[in-house]
Parts: structure tokens; C-alpha cells; sequence
């Protein structure tokens, strides 16, 4: 069972919320980390600056001389301290020794922290150490006295917890921000998966995809050419049978991308673009080919954006027609067949009734008689039933017409399993007999032979007739415009039994004089 696919609105916001997240995220880290460090640096420049401007005071080098922090001198760091929120200043000698310390119990004691040692050489630096009074960033600064000799040293200490305050209050904004885009993000990314989703027509994208598929189908599907252009009369869409059909008629370039004058100059659908209503049925030259086309114009938004033009060759439609007649002809036969077998049992009937039995077995003996030399003599070429009685049918209009037929061969044809064949054989059979008859209009003496065997595993037809013929010079150009004893553009029976032929890989041979008949032999595998 294949799995099911998230909604592809749901998988829009999640695409659109997850990008947004991610380059929010990288940019806030960014300037978080920067802020961050700018901070710190800040805090560090003012606790630096504090230590310096502490240790340039002229009191600080008196303190250190006498070796003691007086009160006014406490009450200046204490002031410095609170000013500029530092946790301590603390003023030590060249021995390490506190001379002032915020907490008094702590003066005289040694400063701790491990970090104290490079300023007793005359640096100024920072570091980040735990000392009594916890976790800061010291700024350490050397004193000297006059003669410039280092006297001692200062520590002005930042608490790592102010540090880390003033750190959050720095990136607050940049993180409030974030949230905010974030949350603006995912809204936007919710109405941009619902617009796009009903510019889609509330269509998933596999049902999108599937709907294509069936498009392609159904357009190769089609015999019908299928021609669509957009608003520029640049060809869009063509189908196979389009190709196929521009192709025989002379056409052999690209298609798609095309203009539709470059391509059928005769087409003209400036008017279908234009507000002209649809046209349909309407002939329309190719090169050699006559089409009857069906073009309609499709609009967006009540603008006209293209144009779709479907279209058969002529030829095709006719030959459809002709063999829809010789079905109806067929039908026609077997209807006239019943009406004739309905007249005999009337016959019957009244016989009976009348008592007339010996009038009764006369009659049935006689049309036992005809039926068995009818039956029997196709039944001795032909084992196929349809074809058989197909073939009986036939012969009972030819009888009607007082045309004279005679069965010949040496081999039965055997029954034939594919209907397909059938259908071919029946196509073939019928449109030569068709042919024929109309080849001997106006003839007294009218004659054909058909003839049915087995060649080297093939089904052999011949058919001769003593018809008005015609010169197989010119039979390529017939079959192209169709011919028959009708006139031109009127029969198609020789172009559908070519075509019957060449689909069953069979053979043909038409041989015909002008005033002396024709003869047309067919040999086809059964199969």
C-alpha cells in the first residue's frame, strides 16, 4: 500500500516555516554572538578605563607611599564603584597585599585569583578569574609613583553576573525580533501555501501529475490530430496523430513552439482568437490533403488565451463511410434474406393447411435441392462459418442482379480463429464482389469467378470479372483519390481493401485492361 503523502499545503508551510526558522535562527546566532562580544568588550573598555583613571589619581600613589588606604580615598572607589557598577577596586602593593578592599576584614590579605602576577611587571591587561568575591572580569593596571618607578597596582573587577546581564539585555531585542519574524513568517508562509493552493484548484500535486498523465494518454489515445496554440498562434499541444497527419501530408519539422501560419498557412485562427464562436465540420486544405477540421477558442478570465483545432483527413472519414455502407448493405441482404425466408414459410404454411402434401413435399424437396447446391459448394471451399455465410448472402443478391458466379479451388479454406482476420477476409471479399458488380453496369452477359485455395500455407482469393476494367497504370493515383465506377472522390472499396490487406502483411496483384475486365488476386497469412 503506498504511503500517503502529506497535504501539500501543510508541506508548503512546513518547507516555508522550516527556511524561515533555519535563516532566522543562523542570523540571530550571528548577531547574537556579536552583540555578545561587543559587550563584553565594552564592559571590559570601561572597567580598563575605570583602573587607569583610578590608578592616575595622585591620592592612590600617596596611599601606597604610607602603605594604607585612608577614608577619603575608600570613599572615592566606593563612588567610582557605584558609578560605573563595578563589584570591586581593589589597590594592593608590589607584594600582592590589599591595601583597600570593598569588605574591610579582607584588607592586609593577599590578592587571590592567579591572575595578578603579570601586572607586578608593569601590564595592563584583563582576565577572567573566581575570586572572594566570585566569578569576574579584572582589569588589572600598574601604579607609579614621580620617578615613574611602579609603586603597586590596581583591580577594578566586573561580576560575571552583571556581565551576563547586560549580555541578555543586549540580544533581548535581537531575540524578540527573531520570535517576532518568525511568528510573521509562519503566517505568511500559511497564506502563500493557500493562495498557491487555489491557483492549483485545491489539487494535490501527485493529483496534478496524475491528471497529466491522463491528458497524455487520452491525446495519444486519439485519432483525431489535436492541434492547440496559445495567444502568440504558437503551437502548444500536438498529439500523435497530428504529427502523423502533418507528416503524410508533407510536413516533416518541428511543430511544438511553432507559429500555426509556419506551420498550416491555410489554418487561420486570428478569427478563433478574435471572439469568433467556434467552427466545426469545417474543409480546410493541407498541401495534398483536404481536412475537415473542428477549432474552438478557450478563454481565462473572459480572455481569449489559445485556441484548439482537432482535424481527420477527408479521406479516412469517407473510407469510414464506405465500409459503414457495406455493413448496411450487409444488413440490408440479411434483412431481404428473412423477409424471403419469411415468404417461404407462408408458403408452407398455406400448404399445410390446405392439405396440399403433395404439393408440400415437392416444394420442400426443391428448396433442399437449392439450398444444398448453394451450401455445397461454398461449404466445399470455405470452412469458416462467418465467411461462409457471408459468402451466401452475397451470392443471393448476385443471383438477384442475374449475375453468373463460379467457386473454384483446389484446397478449403479452414476455419479462422481471429476474428480480426475474419473481419479482414469479410472486408476484402466484400468491396472486390462490390467492385465488380459496379465494374458490369449496363452489361448483358455478366460474369464473375472467385476463386478460394491454400498457397504454401496462405489463404488465396482471386476474383475475375468481365467488367468495363480500367488501366493499372493508373491505379497508385486512383487509390490515393479513390476510385471506383462511380467516379472519382466517390468510391473508396479498392483504397479500404488495400489497407485490409497491407494490415494483415498480405500480397495483391491487380491485373485489368479497359473494355476487358479485371482481376484482382490477394494471398495473406492466417493469422
Amino acid at each position: 500500500m503506498r504511503k500517503k503523502d502529506l497535504p501539500f499545503m501543510f508541506q508548503m508551510m512546513l518547507f516555508t516555516s522550516g527556511l524561515i526558522c533555519l535563516t532566522l535562527l543562523v542570523t540571530g546566532l550571528l548577531i547574537g554572538y556579536n552583540q555578545a562580544a561587543e559587550t563584553k568588550k565594552t564592559l571590559a573598555d570601561k572597567a580598563i578605563l575605570s583602573a587607569s583613571h583610578f590608578a592616575r589619581m595622585p591620592i592612590v600613589g600617596e596611599a601606597l607611599e604610607k602603605g594604607e588606604a585612608d577614608e577619603n580615598l575608600r570613599a572615592i572607589a566606593a563612588e567610582i564603584r557605584e558609578d560605573n557598577d563595578l563589584q570591586y577596586i581593589v589597590l594592593m602593593n608590589m607584594e600582592g597585599i590589599r591595601l583597600m578592599h570593598p569588605v574591610a576584614e579582607r584588607i592586609g590579605e593577599h590578592f587571590v585569583g592567579g591572575d595578578v602576577d603579570d601586572v607586578f611587571e608593569g601590564k595592563r591587561y584583563t582576565s577572567e578569574a573566581v575570586g572572594t568575591l566570585g566569578p569576574s572580569m579584572r582589569a588589572f593596571e600598574p601604579v607609579y609613583n614621580q620617578d615613574g618607578i611602579q609603586i603597586g597596582a590596581v583591580s577594578v573587577g566586573i561580576s560575571t553576573e552583571v556581565i551576563h546581564k547586560a549580555v541578555w539585555n543586549s540580544v533581548k531585542v535581537t531575540v524578540l525580533g527573531t520570535v517576532l519574524s518568525l511568528f510573521l513568517g509562519l503566517v505568511g508562509s500559511y497564506f502563500l501555501a493557500r493562495r498557491l493552493k487555489k491557483t492549483l484548484f485545491d489539487l494535490e500535486p501527485q493529483e496534478i501529475a496524475y491528471m497529466m498523465e491522463e491528458r497524455e494518454a487520452m491525446l495519444d489515445s486519439v485519432s483525431e490530430g489535436v492541434i492547440a496554440i496559445d495567444a502568440d498562434y504558437k503551437i502548444i499541444i500536438a498529439n500523435p496523430s497530428a504529427e502523423i497527419k502533418l507528416n503524410r501530408a508533407g510536413y516533416h519539422g518541428e511543430i511544438i513552439g511553432k507559429r500555426i501560419i509556419d506551420v498550416w498557412p491555410e489554418l487561420s485562427a486570428e478569427e478563433l482568437l478574435n471572439g469568433e464562436k467556434a467552427v466545426y465540420n469545417q474543409s480546410i486544405r493541407f498541401a495534398n490533403l483536404e481536412m475537415i477540421t473542428n477549432s474552438v477558442s478557450f478563454k481565462v478570465n473572459k480572455n481569449d488565451v489559445g485556441a484548439l483545432i482537432t482535424f481527420r483527413d477527408r479521406n479516412e472519414l469517407d473510407a469510414m463511410m464506405k465500409k459503414l455502407s457495406g455493413v448496411e448493405s450487409y444488413a440490408h441482404t440479411l434483412r431481404m434474406q428473412t423477409h424471403e425466408f419469411m415468404n417461404k414459410l407462408h408458403i408452407i404454411g398455406a400448404m399445410v393447411q390446405t392439405e396440399s402434401y403433395e404439393e408440400l413435399a415437392e416444394y420442400v424437396d426443391s428448396l433442399s435441392r437449392i439450398y444444398q447446391r448453394e451450401t455445397g459448394v461454398i461449404s466445399a471451399h470455405m470452412e469458416d462459418a462467418a465467411i461462409a455465410g457471408y459468402l451466401l448472402t452475397k451470392l443471393e443478391r448476385l443471383e438477384q442482379l442475374q449475375i453468373d458466379v463460379d467457386i473454384r479451388g483446389e484446397n478449403q479454406w479452414p476455419s479462422l480463429a481471429d476474428p480480426i482476420v475474419v473481419d479482414r477476409w469479410i472486408t476484402i471479399i466484400g468491396n472486390s464482389l462490390e467492385n465488380a458488380v459496379e465494374a458490369m453496369i449496363g452489361q448483358e452477359e455478366k460474369k464473375i469467378t472467385l476463386i478460394f485455395d491454400v498457397v504454401d500455407g496462405q489463404l488465396f482469393y482471386e476474383i475475375r470479372d468481365n467488367g468495363m476494367g480500367f488501366d493499372v497504370k493508373e491505379l497508385p493515383s486512383l487509390l490515393e483519390k479513390g476510385f471506383s465506377t462511380k467516379g472519382l472522390n466517390r468510391g473508396y472499396g479498392m483504397t479500404i481493401m488495400m489497407n485490409a490487406i497491407k494490415a494483415g502483411n498480405g500480397r495483391y496483384d491487380i491485373q485489368s485492361e479497359i473494355g476487358a475486365g479485371t482481376r484482382l488476386q490477394v494471398k495473406m497469412p492466417n493469422e
